[in-house]
């Protein structure tokens, strides 16, 4: 029998294009600010990465020339659209297992490297890049955002 691992098998996560949901998980970290700070109030969802954006990237200068941020933010004008977005967001990262949102967090809130996550959560490269991995495409997949891979 074997014991469960708690994140999606390499098999799995090696049938996504890893690279290019990083980068849409990166845009979307930039539209729940935008949308944060479009509604101009905090966003109830407690407790959530969520929250950690407005201190982290409340005073951060953006680029704006994504393509897919772009569409997002045209797409979603009213303050429903808005909302609906942030919850997709939250839902997806609460399906995450408590080690898929610690790397989740590490990687792309605080941005830090393999080797910082290794000293931090007292773990080794091979486990880092499985639960990567498995957070990214649990994440892009939960969110819809693997629905914009071919535009990045």
């Amino acid at each position: 029998m074997r014991k469960k691992l708690g994140y999606l098998s390499d098999y799995v996560t090696s049938q996504y294009p890893i690279e290019k949901l990083k980068k849409l998980i990166s845009i979307s970290i930039d539209i729940v600010q935008t949308f944060l700070i479009s509604l101009e109030e905090e966003f109830d969802y407690s407790p959530s990465s969520i929250a950690l954006f407005e201190e982290k990237y409340g005073s951060s200068v953006r680029n704006n020339k994504s393509k897919v941020e772009s569409i997002f933010i045209k797409k979603m004008k009213t303050e429903e659209q808005m909302r609906d977005f942030l919850t997709s967001y939250y839902r997806a990262y609460m399906f995450l297992s408590n080690e898929e949102k610690q790397i989740f967090n590490a990687t792309f809130i605080d941005n830090l490297t393999d080797i910082e996550i290794i000293i931090k959560y007292d773990t080794y490269t091979n486990r880092i890049q499985a639960v990567r991995r498995s957070a990214i495409v649990k994440f892009c997949v939960r969110s819809g955002l693997d629905k914009f891979v071919d535009i990045i």
